[in-house]
This record gives C-alpha cells, structure tokens and sequence, in this order.
C-alpha cells in the first residue's frame, strides 16, 4: 500500500482517522484546505477523509489545527483511530481497497478497545517564583551560595555562580520527581493506560495523556480538581480533553 505525505498529480485523498460505519458527520464539519469531510466505507468501518488539492502543500499550523479538529469531533460521538498527520491515499479507492479490506480486523478491534474511551491530557507546571524558594528554603548549601554571589560581578563570583546553577537545577530534578509521582500516583488510578511524556523548561513538573473511561470521567475530573487545589499556589494543572486518542494508537504505526 503506497500511503504518502507527497500529492501526486491529481486530487488526493487526505486521511484523518478510521471510524465505525454508519455514524453521522455534522454538515458543517470541514478539514484540511477547508474541504468537506466526508466518510469512505467498507464493511462495518468507515475512512475519514477530505479531497486534497494536488496545490496544497501541508505544512502550515491550520492544517495541523483541521486535522485534530475533526478527529475531535468524531471523538466526542464515538471511538476513533487516529491517523498521522499529513496521511494521504491517491483514490478513494485506494482508501477501501489499500487500507480498510486488508486491515478490517485490525480496526475492528482497535476501535473496539477504544469504545466508551477518550484521552485527556494533563500538564502541571510549577510556580517558578515559589518553587526556587522552595528550594532555597529547603538547600543550605544553595542558600549560601545564593547570599555569596548576590552582591558579586559574574566575573568574580563565576565559579560559584556555576556551581549554584548546578546545585539548583538537580534540586529541581528531585523536587519533580516526588511531586511528579505523586500527580501520577492519584491520576492513574482513575485511568485505563497513561503515555507521560518527555517535558523540559525550569517550571517543568508532569505531562502525561490518560486513557479514560466515560464511566469514570466524573471521578477523573474530580481527582484532576483535588490535585489542583492541593498543588495551588506551588504549580498550575491545565486539563485538556476529551480528544481523539492521539497517545494510544497511531494507525500509520499499525500498517508497517
């Protein structure tokens, strides 16, 4: 099967994510390039798919934005495999043909795990002033140091200045990790699979996607409400979701 990121002469077929058969896409719902979303069935799945102009080069911030709105969309009603970003089959098809009759199984059991699951994701960010007093507070040794070079030109104090650098920056580390397994502790309990991900910057704490059942969306919100309040004034929690299920299965991953 040739899927590619590159349009060959012609109209293309842009491919967003695989679906159930027979659900129902809102009229007013459009994807890449501002084109019609619409469904290419087999059986009892369904392609989510949008014709690409051979013109249109993906590379813009809008397309990335379409993409994951539509595969939102779909999510909010249902299960739905995900498809890498600037996925495209040359036919409509080539998408029944090339991709649903000879993964049918495949999907059909991908999109049952998924059923009655979203993803939300989390990320916690400290407070940067407050957590540096923390860290001062709780560290002579960088306390010291701090009071040393306050006053002291770069040039005299640089040494030191290096060494409080280091200092701080492996407080830090330990700082993130107990307050990060503590957040990840209390939230995986009220998730099916979690996927933390790498994150980098002075204020780092968590980022992690959780598959959630609907079941338990009620109680999850509930834990990611008690957390902020307990991490309140320390680090700020962000909530995003429900989304597609972008950190669980990549079908472009699948096909290999």
């Amino acid at each position: 099967m040739s899927v590619t990121t590159q349009r060959d002469v012609g109209l293309g077929c842009y491919l967003y994510g695989i679906v159930p058969a027979g659900v129902v896409v809102p009229t007013d719902l459009v994807g890449v390039d501002e084109q019609a979303v619409t469904l290419v069935p087999y059986g009892d799945l369904a392609a989510v798919t949008s014709p690409l102009p051979v013109e249109h080069a993906l590379v813009g911030r809008a397309d990335l934005l379409a993409h994951s709105r539509v595969l939102d969309t779909f999510a909010a009603s249902g299960p739905v495999v995900p498809v890498r970003f600037g996925s495209v089959l040359q036919s409509v098809d080539a998408v029944a043909r090339e991709l649903l009759e000879p993964r049918h199984d495949q999907f059909q059991a991908m999109l049952g795990e998924l059923a009655g699951h979203a993803q939300f994701t989390v990320r916690a960010r400290y407070d940067e002033r407050q957590i540096l007093t923390e860290v001062v507070a709780e560290n002579a040794e960088i306390a010291q140091l701090r009071a040393a070079t306050r006053d002291r030109s770069d040039a005299s104090s640089y040494g030191e200045r290096v060494l409080l650098g280091e200092l701080v920056a492996r407080a830090l580390e330990r700082k993130s990790a107990e307050d990060g397994r503590r957040l990840l502790t209390e939230l995986e309990r009220h998730a099916t699979a979690v996927n933390v991900r790498e994150s980098a910057g002075l204020d780092r704490l968590l980022d992690v996607a959780l598959l959630v059942d609907d079941k338990r969306r009620g109680e999850f919100e509930s834990a990611v409400e008690a957390l902020a309040a307990e991490f309140a004034g320390r680090a700020r929690l962000k909530l995003i979701g429900p989304t597609a299920p972008y950190d669980f299965v990549d079908a472009e991953e699948r096909w290999a």
